[in-house]
C-alpha cells in the first residue's frame, strides 16, 4: 500500500483549521456532528493531499487513489479506515460521491492541468465540491434529496471562489483552471494569461461576477424546510461571498496576490450567514 493511501484511521480529534472552509461550518454543530463533520473533512484532506503531494511520483498517487478507490468497493467498506466506513454507514452517506470526488483529485495528479471548455470545469467543481456539498447534507441534518440541488451549486461555487483566490499558486503548479475556450474568445491562451493582466482581467471580472450569480442562485434553491440544519453551509457561502467581493474590490490581482479575509471580516460575514434567517 502506498503511504498515500487510506490510515487504519482518520484523524479526526481536531477541528478543521482555521483557513478551511469547513471551519466556520464546525463551529456551529452539536459535538456529535462535529465529529462527523471532522472526519468527512479528514477524509477530503487525505484526498486532496494525494494530488498535493509533489514530493511522490505520479504512478505512486495514482496507486493510493486507486488503493481509496478499492476501499469503497463492497458493503462492507473493509479497505477504509475504521472510523470512515462507520461514519458512512451511521450517516448513510453514499459511497459513489466519495468515487466521486478520488475522480475529481485524479484530474490534479496530471503534471499540467488544462479545462478545454465550460463543461470540463463544472464537472471538475462537482467532483471536488458538488459531491462534497452533498456528502456534507446528512452530517448537517438536512434531507438530502431535497437539498441536493443546493448543495451541488453552493459546492460549485466555493470551488470556483478557490480556483480565482488560487490562481498564481495554481499556474506555477501548472493549473489553469479558466476553460480555454473561454479564454481563446477573450483573446487569451495560457500563456497571454500568465502575461497580458489587461485581458485577463477583463475575463476574471465576468467569470466573478458569473460566480457571484451562482452564489445567488444557490441561497434561493435553499429549502425552506431545510434552513436552520443547513445554517453552517449558509455560513460558509456568506464567508466566500465576502472573500470574493473582497477581490473584485481589490481589481482581483489575483496573479499578483493571495487574498484573505482578516478574521474581523471572516467574523462579521460569519455573523452575517448566521443571521440570514
Amino acid at each position: 500500500m502506498s503511504a498515500l493511501g487510506p490510515p487504519t484511521r482518520l484523524v479526526s480529534g481536531a477541528s478543521p483549521t482555521r483557513s478551511s472552509s469547513f471551519a466556520p461550518a464546525f463551529l456551529l454543530l452539536g459535538r456529535a456532528r462535529r465529529r462527523d463533520l471532522a472526519l468527512l473533512y479528514a477524509f477530503c484532506r487525505a484526498a486532496d493531499d494525494v494530488a498535493d503531494a509533489d514530493g511522490y511520483p505520479e504512478g505512486e498517487r495514482r496507486k493510493a487513489l486507486a488503493t481509496w478507490r478499492a476501499g469503497f468497493a463492497g458493503e462492507d467498506l473493509g479497505g477504509l479506515p475504521d472510523d470512515l466506513s462507520e461514519l458512512i454507514r451511521r450517516r448513510t452517506l453514499e459511497p459513489r460521491l466519495c468515487l466521486e470526488l478520488l475522480d475529481g483529485v485524479e484530474t490534479d495528479l496530471a503534471p499540467v492541468v488544462r479545462m478545454p471548455d465550460r463543461a470540463a470545469l463544472d464537472l471538475y467543481c462537482h467532483r471536488v465540491a458538488g459531491v462534497v456539498g452533498r456528502l456534507c447534507l446528512p452530517v448537517f441534518g438536512a434531507d438530502p434529496a431535497r437539498a441536493a440541488d443546493y448543495a451541488e451549486t453552493l459546492g460549485r461555487a466555493l470551488q470556483r471562489i478557490n480556483i480565482l483566490r488560487d490562481t498564481a499558486d495554481d499556474a506555477r503548479r501548472g493549473r489553469i483552471y479558466f476553460p480555454l475556450e473561454e479564454l481563446e474568445a477573450a483573446e487569451l491562451d495560457a500563456g497571454s494569461f500568465i502575461g497580458d493582466r489587461r485581458r485577463r482581467q477583463d475575463y476574471l471580472e465576468s467569470f466573478a461576477a458569473e460566480t457571484d450569480a451562482l452564489l445567488a442562485k444557490a441561497e434561493e434553491l435553499c429549502p425552506d424546510e431545510d434552513r436552520a440544519a443547513l445554517r453552517p453551509a449558509r455560513v460558509m457561502a456568506s464567508v466566500y461571498g465576502a472573500l470574493l467581493a473582497k477581490m473584485r474590490d481589490g481589481g482581483l490581482r489575483v496573479m499578483e496576490e493571495r487574498y484573505r479575509l482578516t478574521a474581523a471580516e471572516k467574523a462579521l460575514a460569519a455573523l452575517r450567514g448566521a443571521a440570514g434567517g
